[in-house]
């Protein structure tokens, strides 16, 4: 490829990045074109100024390209977060319902059954990440727990009873825990 087609092109085929001033120079001394200094110098600021323009560019790019994978990474946990909550709520439903199953079925196949499926429910939430943080007999934290009633009889700013169970993903706050204060 001769120089004349670099130039005429504004891209060096070969790095597929624009020409710079020296292409300008090595066609002047090539071409024997008899291009006036001054006219060389113009060229060459030219062909340096839409060089930094497309560097620039580059980097604009680059830095979007960053910020959007950055972006949708984001998006894509606050949504796996979102839909998580719902199969809480069904797990909070299976708390109650087993603390509330009288001894005398408890050994009963139906139980185990729906023992089962909790337990298929609770993997998936693991390996989702989710972790259910213990409370109860705790100190009270308010990034971690909601206060839903203060109790006299205890040690002030200790938990008494946890009402219902909070959970964490990959260590943030999923759902916080309500939760019984001693006053």
């Amino acid at each position: 490829m001769t120089n004349e087609t670099k130039i005429s092109n504004g891209m060096d085929e070969e790095n597929k990045q624009p020409n710079g001033a020296d292409d300008i120079e090595a066609l002047t001394h090539s071409t024997g074109s008899g291009l006036i200094p001054s006219e060389v110098e113009v060229l060459k600021k030219q062909a340096q100024e839409y060089l930094d323009g497309w560097k620039r560019a580059k980097a604009d790019y680059l830095n979007l390209k960053k910020e959007m994978e950055s972006q949708n990474r984001e998006i894509k946990d606050w949504m796996s977060k979102i839909m998580l909550l719902p199969i809480l709520e069904i797990m909070d439903n299976f708390e109650k319902a087993f603390s509330n199953i009288p001894e005398n079925i408890m050994a009963s196949g139906w139980i185990k059954g729906v023992e089962s499926v909790k337990k298929q429910l609770e993997d998936y939430l693991k390996t989702r990440g989710v972790e259910a943080m213990a409370a109860k007999g705790g100190k009270f934290d308010p990034t971690r727990h909601e206060a839903m009633e203060s109790i006299e009889g205890g040690e002030s700013g200790m938990i008494a009873e946890e009402l219902q169970k909070g959970y964490s993903i990959k260590g943030e706050i999923l759902r916080p825990a309500k939760v019984k204060v001693y006053k």
